[in-house]
């Protein structure tokens, strides 16, 4: 592993952080993101820091068994070691996992139905979303195994009750998929409070979007065209973020 390598992927997670918090996805110093490194030990958040606090220099290292790598004046939260490290070290294509408890993902969490195809953004990724029932605190060893399985191949995951999950080969395609749940997440609450009638599309429409699209196509895209304009954007809004 290169410094130069340690260093990128530092930047792009401190603008994942900072990025989320723009959004309003932040819950005070709860929640985590992360992102492998070359030898085997993760980046991820430093548990106090509020996501607009995060800097490239402030993120953490971490091993398999979810210790510390090096000093921090900071500890690690927990049920953010477990999760992250149960899900990169159980497959690995994933690069990067992001975990929110914004209001319309614990929301649509909460719902019997969960994600619904109400729009062409929940359709983008609705094949690609599995559930996860809520256990508690995510910190008994033993849940890592029931959150790879109910994630499957998939690289979306509702925790019910919970909060929304998405994982990546990179920072740029998981951050592309927690964005794209929550858009679909924020526009199905302020839908059903409407209290209308819904009109779903019809179901041979559906069928035919969740083919076309699939799911590997969200790769490329995010990388080559959505990751960069959104460090443009963390540039001009979120000073700071790479320090």
């Amino acid at each position: 592993m290169t410094d130069e390598t340690e260093a990128v992927l530092r930047r792009e997670l401190a603008a994942a952080f900072r990025l989320a918090a723009l959004n309003g996805w932040d819950d005070h110093v709860a929640t985590h993101m992360s992102a492998r490194l070359p030898d085997g030990t993760y980046l991820m958040n430093p548990f106090g820091l509020l996501f607009e606090e995060i800097t490239a220099s402030a993120l953490v290292r971490v091993d398999a068994n979810g210790a510390l790598v090096g000093s921090s004046p900071w500890s690690l939260n927990p049920a953010g070691t477990n999760i992250h490290g149960g899900l990169l070290g159980g497959r690995a294509d994933i690069g990067s996992v992001m975990h929110l408890h914004s209001r319309d993902g614990v929301a649509v969490s909460a719902l019997a139905d969960g994600l619904l195809p109400l729009s062409q953004n929940a359709l983008n990724i609705w094949c690609d979303v599995g559930y996860h029932p809520f256990e508690g605190i995510a910190t008994a060893a033993d849940e890592r195994a029931r959150l790879l399985a109910d994630l499957g191949d998939r690289h979306l995951l509702i925790l019910r009750n919970h909060g929304t999950l998405a994982v990546g080969r990179s920072i740029a395609s998981a951050f592309y998929r927690i964005a794209a749940l929550e858009w679909a997440c924020t526009t199905q609450v302020r839908t059903l409070a409407t209290g209308a009638r819904l009109q779903l599309p019809d179901p041979e429409a559906i069928e035919r979007q969740t083919r076309m699209m699939g799911a590997g196509w969200i790769d490329d895209f995010a990388e080559q065209r959505y990751w960069p304009a959104m460090l443009r954007k963390a540039a001009r809004d979120c000073p700071g973020f790479d320090r």
